[in-house]
């Protein structure tokens, strides 16, 4: 049965045609937000695509744009629908600058919409896929929301099977794949660029930024990483560049583990394996690891939590998978006390390694069968030949002083923590995004945990790490829902002076943000491209056009007088606004003299410095023109 995504924003008309296209033999994906368009076509690759033109836009782009620019995106029919039949048709010139196949402008009139779906459909079907684009084409064998960490459990049903695959997950605009071959994950990639191979041995310092920009873009014209490499003029081959792969992938799927937010599918086929560069990984070792980076304690002790006074013993599968496992010496030491004698809550509390490993390996342990559990002592070993079998008993650890400097430092952090605004508290700006949220959330909930200490005597900490925990999970209420950010984010506007003229406009104040970070990393582009939002979602604040005068300015093509016009022409929009914003002062003053005429530059500096005397701006540009 064929798939098609639907997406709608006026419910009555979305329920109708949900209605009559599955009674048209279509699985329909029905949705109503242009971000869960995104994240059901990565996730669940449809055959094809129907969408309302006046869905809302994604970060100033139309959905279909965006849908183009998938890696699936070029191959899938996709028909505009109009509000024909609510007598508000924006006609065909609205789709005009959209790659889409069709406009139906009645989606409800008879004999409109299905045969026009049925001729793109078997249109596209006619096409020969190969590759990567042959896997996704078939239906998924698994698919399902994120929520509640599904995909451990999937990752270990895929090795048992010895599946051939890959793994999708979207979540917004993002969509991330792994690749499997005979079970186990052997590649990875991302839509993110952060989360790209080139950003990744950046990281790592083996690629400067220019190199990192040439290897992104000889691996999308085609090219394999080595090449790509060599192309940059980086010499890592052999050993070398397969422990990097290796690190990259399993950096990659231990990130893919953690998503809670989003869609996932997985495609069987190997037919991926002429387009992607495959390494060798223990299959399950990622389980382990990205739990361990991404999930919560909760998490792994709700599922130990009904075994607490049970005796976990090793099972046959504990051997058979041990090399798949690729335990550490650590877990060793606490798996060889899984022997069935020992309580779990006494192997948990008393037993080897840190609490959160104990926690995360006897989980781990459960999810893949390495264990099973027994409500009496159980006979192993020499044990086989007693007649009754006595639990063993660990002594109870004995705490440690936690180091003065330690405890200094988590009540310093504590009380920036619980004083500070939820963003604060987490170490973040406003421009970050639900997963720069979810991921220090983690890291902070972590690092206050008091498990996280379980060697230690925090008696004297325990109610302050109590008050943190609260501060972080309502931090993470608020902060991981965008509505919720939004509305707090406005809040905090209300309550704070940020110095606009204007009125603030949340998604302006964010893009500003997100410009700044841009301009640090000299991804000069990038800030342009957020100051011009900035500056479209609130254009009655002056103080946003300095910003993107100078990103203007400083762009790095064209010809610098070209460059200083359009610059001075933004400047004069923010002059006509507030006259007195000291910023765009300094910047067409900085133009100036770069161009030579230094007399009209000190002039206009000197003119700040008559209604603002205390401006270091002014003085440090008026030092460079020279009195």
């Amino acid at each position: 049965m064929k798939t098609l995504l639907l997406a709608e924003s006026h419910p009555p008309t979305l329920e109708h045609l949900k209605g009559l296209l599955s009674q048209a033999g279509y699985t329909v994906r029905a949705v109503n937000d242009p971000v869960a368009v995104l994240e059901h076509f990565a996730a669940d690759n449809p055959d094809v695509v129907v969408l309302s033109v006046d869905l809302p836009r994604v970060d100033g782009a139309h959905v279909v744009h965006l849908l183009r620019g998938h890696g699936q995106g070029g191959r899938v029919p996709i028909v505009a629908i109009d509000k024909g039949h609510l007598g508000r048709a924006r006609g065909v010139s609205s789709v005009l600058d959209l790659k889409v196949n069709a406009y139906v402008a009645d989606p409800l009139k008879p004999g409109e919409l299905v045969p026009r779906l049925e001729s793109l459909v078997r249109a596209a079907q006619a096409v020969q896929l190969t590759g990567l684009a042959a896997t996704l084409s078939r239906p998924a064998v698994n698919s399902g929301e994120l929520k509640g960490y599904p995909l451990p459990a999937l990752m270990h049903s895929i090795y048992r099977l010895r599946r051939d695959g890959v793994l999708v997950v979207a979540h917004g605009g993002l969509s991330r794949r792994v690749y499997f071959l005979r079970g186990g994950p052997v590649s990875y990639d991302s839509t993110a660029k952060a989360d790209s191979l080139p950003s990744f041995l950046l990281a790592r310092n083996v690629l400067n930024a220019q190199q990192a920009e040439r290897v992104k873009e000889a691996l999308d014209s085609g090219l394999r990483i080595g090449a790509a490499l060599a192309d940059a003029g980086v010499e890592a081959a052999g050993d070398e560049l397969l422990q990097l792969l290796r690190d990259y992938d399993r950096d990659g799927v231990e990130r893919v583990l953690g998503m809670r937010e989003g869609r996932y599918a997985f495609y069987a086929g190997d037919d991926f394996t002429s387009e992607v560069a495959s390494v060798d990984l223990p299959p399950l070792a990622s389980v382990l690891d990205g739990a361990r980076r991404c999930f919560p304690m909760k998490v792994m002790a709700a599922s130990l939590r009904a075994h607490m006074g049970d005796y976990p013993v090793r099972s046959q599968e504990f051997g058979r998978d041990l090399q798949a496992m690729a335990l550490d010496t650590d877990d060793l030491k606490i798996a060889m006390q899984v022997n069935g004698r020992i309580a779990l809550k006494d192997l948990l509390a008393h037993g080897r390694g840190e609490l959160r490993m104990a926690y995360s390996l006897l989980w781990f342990l459960k999810l893949t069968g390495g264990v099973t559990f027994s409500s009496s002592p159980v006979a192993t070993g020499a044990d086989m030949l007693s007649a009754a079998v006595l639990p063993d008993r660990i002594a109870p650890r004995k705490r440690k002083a936690l180091p003065p400097e330690t405890a200094a430092s988590l009540r310093e952090e504590a009380l920036r923590i619980i004083t500070r605004s939820y963003f604060g508290g987490l170490g973040l700006d406003i421009a970050a995004d639900a997963e720069a949220v979810e991921r220090a959330y983690h890291e902070t909930a972590m690092r206050f945990h008091p498990d996280t200490y379980a060697e230690f005597d925090i008696s004297d900490l325990r109610d302050l790490l109590d008050s943190v925990q609260d501060r972080l999970s309502a931090s993470y209420r608020v902060l991981s829902v965008e509505e919720k950010r939004k509305a707090y984010l406005q809040y905090l506007f209300s309550r704070m002076d940020v110095g606009r003229n204007a009125a603030v406009v949340v998604e302006a104040e964010i893009a500003l943000r997100r410009g700044g970070s841009a301009l640090k990393r000299r991804d000069i582009p990038s800030a342009a491209k957020a100051f011009e939002e900035a500056v479209s979602l609130n254009p009655s604040e002056p103080e946003y056009y300095p910003f993107l005068a100078w990103a203007t300015y400083r762009a790095p093509t064209g010809a610098l007088m070209v460059r200083a016009q359009k610059a001075q022409q933004v400047l004069k929009k923010a002059l006509s606004l507030g006259p007195y914003v000291e910023r765009l002062h300094i910047i067409s003053a900085i133009i100036d003299m770069d161009l030579g005429d230094a007399p009209l530059a000190r002039k206009k500096l000197l003119r700040v410095l008559e209604y603002n005397p205390y401006s270091q701006l002014a003085k440090a540009a008026l030092r460079k023109v020279g009195r």
